[in-house]
């Protein structure tokens, strides 16, 4: 899985910059300037060479009438002054520190230099001239949506970092609709290599939200790593895209554990009161026939329920230990299958026994995730 700023077109076949008129989105190409690239300092003898021949410009933001440089690492961007000021007033005081007592250039624009990686600038630059839109139909959304978060967050782009933080919000929501959802249209994964192929991996959702302030997706992205072993959450994963190792503080690996057994606490005695425990409803069509075997039929439905969330160990075969909500909604996929007259669904209790089942699993439900950030100790203004 590639971003669109991961490409590169060959130096012999390079078209020429794009004007602000005819900018389009489209994958980001770089013109090398050999043997090297020269700028003029004042009061100095000719040109002094300042910058190495493996800088390169980004054709795909760059424009002719462009008047300040944008330096990432070996790339820069000919861009707008006036627009990036208007897009942020901090990356305006950076273009005025930077620009008032410096006389080096790029093609004869002041540079503005930043830490980030010319990719992730690629990026920003690419949703501030042509839209959010135009990123999120690419592969690797989300991903692309964690680094426009933290950059917003840095340049202070409120209105950037407000439509980004509300598209992971889809993937680490703070709702149980939105959640579910998200469960049904994600394959089922038990590996977290396999993980990697469809969402950011949830360690570094926890620390970006640190680092940006938005303790909104902790919560589920905790919920998240509670579904990994704990070895494996706390030996951390290796980025696949920049090959950087990345770990939970102690202080959230701590935070993690404890909310992972209070689920772990509440999945049992959700177990003990609704299944093991429970009784006929009312209405239960059952409970009056003579037959005793029959009179069980429903009982015996939530008995054998319960033998089937139980027979998962340390969650390695079903994960249903490991994942509360995905072990409560199993309780009502099982019943759900009518049978057949040659073959009855042993888990099927009666029409009634099964409504009042539904009503109770619904409520547990929302109730685990209404928990969820007081068992994690993470503060949420608007949760459930």
């Amino acid at each position: 899985m590639q971003s669109p700023v991961h490409h590169s077109t060959n130096s012999g076949s390079l078209a020429r910059p794009l004007s602000s008129n005819g900018h389009h989105a489209g994958s980001p190409q770089k013109e090398v300037f050999s043997p090297e690239i020269r700028v003029a300092l004042h009061d100095t003898p000719p040109p002094a060479t300042v910058f190495s021949s493996r800088i390169q410009r980004r054709l795909s933001v760059s424009f002719e009438d462009g008047n300040i440089a944008i330096l990432a690492g070996d790339s820069y961007f000919l861009v707008h002054r006036g627009f990036l000021s208007r897009k942020s007033e901090y990356l305006a005081e950076l273009t005025r520190d930077y620009t008032s007592g410096s006389s080096i250039t790029l093609e004869g624009r002041p540079v503005l230099h930043l830490p980030d990686s010319p990719d992730d600038i690629s990026l920003l630059l690419h949703s501030m001239y042509d839209g959010l839109s135009s990123l999120m139909s690419l592969e690797g959304d989300l991903r692309i949506a964690s680094i426009l978060l933290r950059l917003s967050a840095k340049y202070a782009m409120e209105h950037l970092f407000n439509d980004t933080l509300s598209i992971l919000n889809k993937a680490w929501p703070t709702n149980l609709v939105q959640w579910t959802r998200r469960e049904r249209q994600l394959p089922r994964v038990n590996t977290e290599a396999a993980q990697e192929l469809y969402l950011p991996h949830p360690i570094a959702i926890v620390n970006l939200a640190r680092e940006v302030d938005a303790p909104e997706l902790i919560p589920a992205a905790f919920y998240d790593l509670c579904r990994l072993l704990p070895s494996v959450v706390a030996t951390g994963y290796t980025d696949p895209f920049d090959l950087r190792h990345h770990r939970l503080s102690t202080t959230d690996l701590v935070l993690l554990l404890q909310g992972r057994e209070a689920a772990s606490r509440y999945l049992s005695t959700f177990i003990v009161n609704e299944l093991e425990k429970r009784r006929a409803s009312e209405a239960c069509v059952n409970r009056w026939q003579e037959d005793p075997v029959l009179r069980r039929i429903c009982t015996g439905a939530f008995q054998l329920i319960m033998y089937e969330l139980l027979q998962d160990v340390n969650g390695l075969i079903t994960g249903y230990t490991t994942d509360p909500l995905l072990a409560m909604q199993e309780v009502l996929n099982l019943q759900a299958y009518p049978g057949t007259s040659e073959a009855r669904n042993v888990f099927r209790a009666c029409d009634a026994c099964r409504q009042d089942l539904v009503i109770s699993v619904h409520a547990a439900r929302n109730r685990f995730w209404d928990c969820l950030p007081e068992w994690f100790g993470i503060e949420v203004t608007s949760w459930g």
